[in-house]
């Protein structure tokens, strides 16, 4: 029950006389309260359908008792308040609290509440079914991440309308070291101050500081609540989202790394995602995940392609974006693991961080093939077309294209 309505109650029955510090604080504008300023950096993270919700996330290095979020529509008196839920992670206190029962395209305001101290109130707007811009990166993954931070608000410059952000794994350099989540999200302040996070594993995420070998991503689980899968033993390891006209697909391809600790990775995705896929109504079905399709030692497809590929061919996949090798390739159209007309589009993202590799160019299947020095990718998404274009930090144009419907859905394989 919204507080105001409950003080509208009191006074209706006559028991405000027993209730004098609710009332009298009801009675007073709620801005004029005499809040200290608290100062955090609130990332908003997706849920499965962000025109109704919203999970807003925040660290600390000291623990509150009494923290909670006041949130209300714009142009609405009502304000709801909402505890927040925490864990510990390392020295850091997580925090997370999701917003439900939004109203779609409608601009909300929020603000964190802590004993007597509160943040300003801070904007954000729900979605519609209407067009909308991405910005995706990938490779995070720094030794000093200001490299991080110059791509993620030169980003975040350039494009101001961008409602929704992707990094396709290896968001940091060991999933499991505090200090490289710390320089993550610090670079990342100004880029997700006003926009959507929705985050992808990558293998990074699933070593330990020590031995830098494979481990439960314990960091990345803690530092981001995503949307339920339903798994009992691989809840946000892969999940879906819908956005305007996408139904995104988060995959995981840590098959290597998770195996020996967790099996069943890959065959409970894999049915999960013909599960997810058979009641999408989306126009668009785009796949996010870390590791590539191709292995350019062996000039032809990797391990993951070879499991994965004939799946996406099956249902329908548009798009596929993926990381994990440092480079930028746009392959095209490829179907049945040969060159086509139709079939998912690949693209190979690039990286946003500093560690830099080269890799060869297959003469088969790479359309545009760079080597950039730090990038990252714009999505222009609608429910007629998708235009992806590929900028270097200094806005260089390294690609530009657009993927068309020329298919109705309900005529695409279905699983």
């Amino acid at each position: 029950m919204p507080r105001r309505f409950f003080i509208k109650l009191l006074v209706a029955f006559g028991l405000s006389k027993f209730f004098p510090s609710i009332t009298e604080a009801a009675d007073a504008p709620v801005d004029a309260r005499d809040y200290k300023k608290l100062s955090l950096d609130v990332e908003q993270i997706i849920t499965v359908d962000p025109r109704t919700s919203r999970t807003l996330m925040w660290r600390s290095t000291e623990p509150a008792e009494n923290i909670s979020v006041e949130y209300r529509l714009i142009g609405d008196e009502n304000i709801f308040s909402l505890r927040a839920e925490s864990n510990q992670y390392e020295e850091l206190w997580i925090y997370n609290c999701r917003l439900q029962n939004l109203k779609p395209e409608s601009v909300y305001e929020y603000r964190v509440i802590s004993d007597d101290r509160a943040t300003d109130w801070k904007k954000f707007a729900t979605p519609g079914f209407g067009r909308f811009q991405m910005l995706i990166f990938c490779d995070s993954q720094c030794v000093d991440y200001g490299t991080w931070k110059k791509v993620a608000e030169r980003a975040s410059k350039k494009f101001p309308d961008a409602e929704l952000v992707t990094v396709l794994g290896d968001i940091t350099d060991n999933g499991q070291y505090a200090p490289g989540w710390r320089g993550w999200h610090d670079g990342a302040v100004r880029l997700l101050s006003s926009r959507i996070f929705a985050p992808v594993m990558g293998n990074h995420e699933c070593y330990d500081p020590v031995n830098w070998f494979n481990c439960l991503p314990v960091g990345y689980l803690q530092h981001f609540v995503q949307p339920s899968n339903g798994s009992r033993n691989f809840d946000g390891y892969f999940y879906s989202f819908d956005y305007g006209a996408v139904h995104f697909i988060v995959l995981n391809t840590q098959f290597d790394e998770l195996e020996p600790l967790l099996p069943g990775l890959e065959d409970e995705q894999k049915y999960w995602l013909r599960r997810d896929l058979a009641d999408c109504n989306r126009p668009w079905r785009i796949v996010l995940m870390h590791k590539d399709i191709f292995d350019y030692m062996r000039d032809t497809f990797s391990d993951i392609g070879d499991r994965l590929m004939p799946l996406f061919d099956e249902l329908g996949i548009d798009l596929v974006l993926t990381a994990h090798l440092h480079t930028y390739r746009n392959r095209g159209h490829i179907f049945e693991q040969k060159k086509s007309d139709h079939g998912p589009v690949y693209v190979m993202c690039g990286l946003a961080g500093d560690q830099r590799y080269s890799e060869k160019i297959s003469a088969e299947f790479d359309e545009v093939a760079a080597t950039p020095k730090d990038n990252y990718l714009v999505l222009d998404a609608d429910a007629e077309s998708l235009r992806l274009r590929c900028f270097s930090i200094d806005d260089f144009l390294i690609d530009d294209f657009t993927i068309r419907r020329a298919l109705d859905r309900s005529t695409r394989p279905r699983p």
